[in-house]
């Protein structure tokens, strides 16, 4: 998938250890405040641009000595619309 692609996936697995995890979550803490997330595994990447209200989903578990953390955000993106006019300008009238 190609960075700033308008649609596609992305998707890695990996086994880390706590501290790489860490600097994970602190790495898409950073993307989420500045607006822009960028994944890359190789050559497949995809830049995502999260914006006004996200939805948040988040589950924890325990079960038969295993246990899951599942993490999920999702937010719909604005529609980019090129202006079809010349932009509006208003300018306040003449008095006599």
């Amino acid at each position: 998938m190609a960075s700033g692609s308008r649609s596609g996936e992305f998707a890695h697995d990996s086994l880390q250890d706590t501290a790489s995890i860490g600097k994970y979550l602190e790495a898409l803490a950073q993307g989420f405040t500045s607006g822009t997330l960028e994944f890359t595994s190789g050559k497949r990447s995809i830049k995502l641009e999260p914006t006004g209200l996200l939805e948040l989903s988040l589950k924890a578990k325990k079960k038969d000595g295993e246990a899951r953390l599942s993490l999920e955000v999702i937010w719909k993106e604005p529609k980019r619309r090129k202006p079809t006019s010349p932009p509006l300008k208003i300018a306040p009238g003449k008095t006599d």
